[in-house]
């Protein structure tokens, strides 16, 4: 088979929901870019694999790429009361509108995309990716770039490249946790063959009985049919049909099925596999949702509910799973619970200086194992997070150049993946790697070699947030000073969430933030104590000393 051979500044590979980002900004810095996805759709889980229900950072921490793809979301359906149809989100839509937003975004950003391209092979060079290998249209086509981004579902170019990664739990041990098992183990979240439902005037299309079909795999996961209805045997609460149904209605009468009681949660060790091996989990993963969709048109009796046609595939499902842990990349710096977890009497985890991404979701695994009966009962502990920001340490491979990590693939921990794996936050991760790759790239340099506060300013650019406020929007005027002189150590309250920017400053809170300014050696304390005036609100003022610094 002949090697066609091209060179680009920046090469995504996997144009999933970070790759997506990655390449829209990595693009939009000036980097020849190019995506390679082996599906039709861009967005991975946001779209390709159907988890349209976005967790997660409401609001102003909405930012960046991923506020600006929620905008056109709400935009194209009416508002954004006409998004929360379903009670998991608040923003809920249908995949094929979400990778039509994806594709339009990432080609007016100018990179370039490859559909069907199946990685084959990562370029190493002593230390360095220097590219990878595809198989697309019946060629092999080689692309060398100056950085590569990982941003597989799977972590592939990690297990490609030779890039050292972990898989599985990290033992207290190995990570320093307290929530940590005692032994480290392959214990992965499940995947997740997501369907999209359609209701029918009056019944829909049966899906047939699946071969090995077991309706009691199903058992208790509605209180419609459930022979144990005892919370505490099931470590989880029951719910209704209304309730289960309620879960993620979408917009245009369409049902996300992604339910975590005894539904279509399947395991996902397979993934890691052979090409076969992962052929086959997956292979089984769409056997269990098929035989759920069964179970709900016959045991639990709606027929009316069957298979949307909202991918354009033969068997109406996703073209790929829902992926919630991979293959972590080995980092400058592990990202571990006690980054995102709040110290004892503390207001918010510590501070990330090298902040280029914020989440607030909660720390969330889906495990079958978790609601098996208490003596067979995988036990896991989840210690109470509050907002929390990502690292630029955790996106840079500790070991090897040319490559920067983002998805699911950046190093994070078992535990800390439960809420960095989610749609808005892997998002802002990309859109953070295209960033740092793309600076790289003009600079010739690697991103071990890269400062944090290059990546910062670029996406302040965009208006992306470093440290989470909940009211402080990205369109208020002086979003970036704020930003810039808070992930600086410029913090004025004990409720870090409520920046009140609008709010004016009084004699007493000018001192203080004087005082602040002057021991972060940031300037005089003086000239920052001559910036403020009665009236001046906090914005303001933040403004008036960042431009002193600067």
């Amino acid at each position: 088979m002949s090697t066609n051979s091209i060179s680009v500044d920046v090469l995504v590979v996997g144009g999933g929901a970070s790759g997506a980002a990655a390449a829209w900004q990595a693009a939009r810095l000036g980097a020849r870019t190019l995506v390679a996805e082996p599906t039709p759709w861009l967005g991975g889980m946001v779209t390709a694999a159907g988890v349209s229900a976005l967790d997660g950072n409401e609001g102003a921490l909405g930012s960046g790429f991923f506020g600006a793809f929620r905008a056109e979301i709400e935009a194209h359906y009416g508002g954004a009361q006409n998004v929360r149809t379903g009670w998991v989100s608040n923003t809920c839509f249908e995949p094929h509108f979400g990778a039509q937003v994806m594709a339009r975004k990432v080609r007016e950003s100018g990179a370039e995309v490859w559909h069907g391209a199946e990685l084959f092979e990562v370029l190493r060079e002593g230390r360095r990716i220097v590219g990878a290998r595809f198989r697309r249209a019946g060629e092999l086509v080689e692309v060398r770039a100056h950085v590569t981004v990982e941003a597989t579902e799977f972590g592939d170019v990690l297990a490609l490249g030779r890039v050292p990664f972990r898989l599985g739990r990290e033992s207290a041990a190995q990570s320093g946790e307290p929530d940590a098992p005692a032994t480290p183990d392959m214990e992965l979240q499940d995947q997740t063959l997501v369907a999209i439902l359609q209701k029918h005037a009056g019944k829909a299309p049966a899906v047939p009985r699946p071969d090995g079909y077991d309706a009691a795999l199903f058992d208790c996961s509605t209180s419609d049919r459930c022979t144990t209805p005892d919370p505490a045997l099931l470590n989880h609460g029951l719910h209704d049909w209304e309730s289960f149904l309620g879960y993620a209605l979408l917009p245009g009468a369409k049902f996300m099925l992604n339910w975590p009681f005894h539904s279509n949660d399947s395991p996902a060790d397979g993934l890691f596999g052979s090409a076969a091996e992962r052929a086959q989990c997956i292979a089984a993963a769409k056997r269990r949702t098929l035989a759920f969709v069964h179970y709900m048109q016959n045991e639990l009796r709606h027929p009316e509910w069957g298979l949307a046609d909202e991918f354009g595939t033969p068997d109406r499902l996703p073209w790929i799973p829902y992926v919630r842990e991979s293959r972590r990349g080995e980092p400058l710096r592990w990202m571990r619970e006690q980054d995102v977890v709040p110290a004892t009497g503390a207001p918010r985890p510590p501070m990330q200086p090298d902040a280029i991404a914020v989440g607030d979701y909660f720390l969330d695994h889906h495990h079958s194992k978790s609601h098996l009966p208490p003596a067979q009962r995988l036990d896991e502990r989840y210690p109470k997070n509050a907002p929390f920001q990502i690292p630029f340490a955790a996106l840079v491979p500790r070991d090897t150049d040319g490559l920067v990590l983002a998805e699911k693939s950046i190093g994070v921990t078992h535990i800390v993946n439960g809420c960095s794996r989610l749609q808005p936050v892997v998002m802002l991760i990309g859109q953070a790697a295209g960033a740092a790759a793309a600076l790289c790239a003009k600079r010739r340099s690697e991103p071990r070699a890269l400062a944090a506060r290059d990546v910062q300013e670029a996406l302040l650019a965009e208006r992306t947030m470093l440290v989470p406020m909940r009211d402080l929007p990205s369109t208020h005027p002086h979003f970036a000073p704020v930003q810039r002189l808070a992930v600086l150590g410029m913090t004025t309250a004990s409720d870090p969430l409520h920046f009140r920017p609008d709010e004016a400053v009084d004699r007493g809170e000018a001192h203080v933030l004087a005082e602040r300014f002057a021991s972060l050696r940031l300037g005089a304390r003086d000239g920052a104590l001559a910036a403020w005036q009665p009236g001046t609100t906090r914005a303001a003022l933040f403004a008036a000393l960042d431009a002193l610094r600067r």
